[in-house]
C-alpha cells in the first residue's frame, strides 16, 4: 500500500509511505519532512559548516 504523506520541504517531491515505512526523513529539529537525496545534502552542509 501506498499513501501520500506530504512534500519535501526543499524540493517539492512527493514523500509516501510504502507498506508502512515512510520513504522520506523526518527531520529532528523542526519536525520538517525531506526527501531522502535533500537530507543528505543539508547533513553534508550541516558538517562542512562545523569544520
Amino acid at each position: 500500500m501506498e499513501e501520500l504523506v506530504g512534500f519535501c520541504s526543499q524540493c517539492g517531491k512527493p514523500i509516501h509511505c510504502l507498506h508502512g515505512f515512510l520513504n522520506g526523513i523526518i527531520s529532528d529539529e523542526k519536525e520538517t519532512l525531506y526527501c531522502f537525496q535533500c537530507y543528505e545534502k543539508k547533513k553534508k552542509r550541516k558538517v562542512a559548516n562545523n569544520k
